[in-house]
This record gives C-alpha cells, sequence and structure tokens, in this order.
C-alpha cells in the first residue's frame, strides 16, 4: 500500500462503509462481514431508514455478539456536504444504493473525500458515464474505484485474469480467446436487479446501441471477430461441453474484461493484441439452449418496450425485496472458462479456470463486495501498481484469489 494512501487513512474513525446496507444484497453483505472479516473491524452500515438500519443491527448483533458491532449512519443523498461528512471518515466504501438515482453523487464523494471504493453497478451506459467523468480525476486522486465486483463481473473477469496469465506463466504465450461457461447458475432477481434492469432499458436508442459493442468501456478499441457459434447460436468445447450463447450477462461481463485487457496493455500482465472474451451458459441438449435462447429474446423484447416494460415492473421484486434467502443461500455457483494461446502451434496450448461457491447468486455478491473491500483496505495491490482510476476486480488479482478462498470459495487454475 502506497504511503500517500496510509497517511491519508490514518485518523478515519471507519475501515469500511456499506451504503445501502438495508436492501437485499446490502444486508446479505453485512451478513458477510460479521462472518468473516476481523472481529476488530471498524465498520458503519448506512442508509436513508434509521429504523430499518436499527433492524438491521440488531440482527447481526445476533449472528457474533462478541465483535466489534457496526455503527450507524443515516444519510442524505441529496445533501452532498452531510453524505462527505460520512464518507471522509471511512477509508473504504461498498457502494449498494440504487447506482441509476444516487450511484454518481457517491462516486463523486469518495473522490472529493479521499475514500477507496467498490460497487456491482451493471449498468453499462452509467458506467460508462462513470468512466468517463471520473477515471482520470480519481487516478489524479489515487482513488481506487473497482466496478461490478460482484456475480457479475467479479468471477469472470478474475478467472479470465488467471487463466491468461497461467498460459503466460507456463507455455510464455499470450491468451487470443476466454471462454466462459456458466456451468451452474440460477438467476433470481431482487429488487435492485430489477430496478437497475427497468431503468437502463429506458435509455436513449444510441445509447443502447452503444451498450452493446464489446470495447464500450475500453479505452483501447480493436475490431471483435464473431463468436464461432452455428446457426443456433451454440458452440462445442472439447473440455466445458455444449454451450449456448443466451447468456443474459455476457455483454455487461464482456465490456469489462475487455476494459481490464486494455487497462493491462503495455504491462508485463498483458493478456495479449488479439484478446477477445466470450461468454455463455452450459446446456444439456440442443432444445435447452434453444429454449434458453428464446427466454433470452422474450425478455430483452419485454424490456425494450413501455407497456410489457411497466408490467414487469409490477410483478418483480421492489428495491429491499429478493428471493428468499435461506433457498438462496443453498443454491450453488460454478463458472469455469478456458484460455486458448494466441498461436499457430498444434495442439493449442489451453488453460482452465474454475470458481465455485456453496451460496447462489446474491451470496456470490455479498462474498465479492466484502473481501474485495477487505483487499483494498487490508493490502490494496492494485495490478501494474496503479495508484487509481475506475478499474476492475481483477486488479485485486492475487489478494482477492486468496480472501475468496479462506472465504469458502473454490478457485482453481491449470494448463491442460
Amino acid at each position: 500500500m502506497d504511503s500517500v494512501v496510509e497517511e491519508r487513512r490514518r485518523s478515519r474513525k471507519y475501515d469500511i462503509l456499506l451504503l445501502g446496507a438495508t436492501g437485499y444484497t446490502g444486508s446479505l453483505t453485512a451478513e458477510h462481514i460479521v462472518r468473516h472479516l476481523p472481529v476488530d473491524l471498524k465498520w458503519a452500515i448506512a442508509g436513508r431508514s434509521k429504523s430499518k438500519l436499527e433492524s438491521l443491527a440488531s440482527k447481526l448483533k445476533e449472528l457474533d455478539p462478541e465483535r466489534v458491532q457496526p455503527e450507524i449512519e443515516v444519510v442524505k443523498f441529496d445533501d452532498p456536504r452531510q453524505l462527505g461528512s460520512v464518507v471522509k471518515n471511512s477509508k473504504v466504501c461498498i457502494s449498494v444504493v440504487l447506482y441509476w438515482q444516487v450511484g454518481e453523487v457517491v462516486v463523486k464523494s469518495c473522490i472529493e473525500n479521499g475514500t477507496d471504493y467498490i460497487d456491482v453497478a451493471g449498468d453499462i451506459p452509467l458506467l460508462r458515464t462513470f468512466i468517463d467523468q471520473y477515471h482520470e480525476a480519481a487516478l489524479d486522486a489515487r482513488i481506487a474505484l473497482i466496478h461490478l465486483c460482484g456475480v457479475f463481473t467479479g468471477p469472470q473477469d478474475l478467472l479470465t485474469w488467471a487463466a491468461a496469465r497461467e498460459l503466460a506463466q507456463k507455455v510464455s504465450q499470450k491468451t487470443k480467446e476466454l471462454v466462459f461457461s456458466l456451468t451452474e447458475f440460477e438467476a433470481d432477481v431482487s429488487g435492485g436487479t430489477a430496478s437497475s434492469m427497468l431503468a437502463e432499458s429506458t435509455y436513449d436508442s444510441q445509447s443502447l446501441k452503444e451498450a452493446k459493442e464489446p470495447w464500450v468501456l475500453s479505452p483501447t478499441k480493436r475490431p471483435q471477430t464473431s463468436a464461432p457459434t452455428n446457426f443456433l447460436n451454440m458452440r462445442k468445447d472439447s473440455t466445458l461441453g455444449l454451450l449456448s450463447g443466451s447468456s443474459f450477462s455476457a455483454e455487461q461481463n464482456r465490456a469489462l474484461v475487455h476494459r481490464t485487457w486494455a487497462l493491462l496493455q503495455d504491462t508485463d500482465q498483458a493478456y495479449g493484441p488479439n484478446f477477445e472474451y466470450n461468454e455463455y451458459i452450459k446446456v444439456s441438449s440442443a432444445v435447452d439452449g434453444i429454449i434458453r435462447l428464446l427466454t433470452l429474446v422474450l425478455v430483452r423484447g419485454a424490456l425494450k418496450f413501455g407497456p410489457s416494460r411497466r408490467l414487469l415492473g409490477l410483478v418483480l421484486p421492489k428495491p429491499g425485496e429478493g428471493p428468499d434467502v435461506e433457498k438462496e443461500r443453498a443454491s450453488r455457483i460454478k463458472f469455469e472458462a478456458i484460455a486458448t494461446a494466441d498461436t499457430g502451434s498444434n495442439p493449442v496450448p489451453r488453460a482452465y479456470a474454475s470458481f465455485s461457491y456453496p451460496s447462489g447468486s446474491y451470496h456470490t455478491t455479498a462474498l465479492f463486495l466484502a473481501q474485495g473491500a477487505a483487499s483494498l483496505l487490508y493490502t490494496r495491490n492494485l495490478a501494474n501498481h496503479v495508484p487509481g482510476g475506475c478499474l476492475t476486480p481483477a486488479f485485486l488479482g492475487e489478494d482477492l484469489w486468496k480472501r475468496l478462498q479462506n472465504a469458502g470459495a473454490v478457485l482453481r487454475v491449470n494448463l491442460l
């Protein structure tokens, strides 16, 4: 950790500030902090409602009454001075707010007050705004803004980084393609996620078109070759099996992974000049793949048109709501990735990486947010020693990898 950051943090009251703590994802993140981060952690839960914060604090105390309990901070997002006074007291801010409403004011406050930051903002047009308006300011101020560090796009970015590194270290090869498989995954929706989906679909047509571009978040653009799928938008991999190009999160994840690729160019961790990321869902048969593809088309179509979007708004969970917590906890996540070397040799070297966690998608997001914040707090060893900027989960690298393992995730990488 650089000396400027250490000095800036020296007198701060809180190690971690959890903003938006009473929402579905926020409360799970708070629980993960209680169960897995050091008992002497000085932290605060923050949001608009004092009564909801007090209720959450009581539940957290029941989980572990012996550890240091979180302080309660009631914040006013429309009052930059009041919000700033809380943010300035914190070393690291976890933001799980409604990003399309107040996400930008939190980012701006963290830069102005010297506070490192981590989020799961999956709205590509909004992320582009963050990057365009705040990357250079955060870089100059030595503030790390880690975006999309949840079930999307934490594992995708970290497995890509690990598999590309495996090819570089073991066979001295750059990576041409990373094929990512959602092998085991149930996509339930929380109120915050639903709200973001509905909000993103209301952007103007040009912004939505640009959000689909593979390099939209990347400072360096390159031609994107077509993903090698058949007319049913499927492909088969000798290791991963039958894959369908029907992942709802593929465009978001690809955009962020490609940003990592661009930011690591011209460093000893560069993936290679011809790199591209492609994401799929593992399917059991061609029929399964067709059903998933049709489902994706129908959902995207429903989000595109006003009447159907309003209908979805009536039936989807509201902010603060989400899947049954115990059912979500009992789910299982497994993701796999194959990195193919950029070489004409035969056979072409390939590296395999995987991530699994014995809980569902929102518990996985809580895992990544809490452990990512811990990495920023205790180590802050950013890739290529960058001082700050709008960064990605891969910039936490080996330290985040080990913290995830220590918290119960299983991560593997090896040469095939």
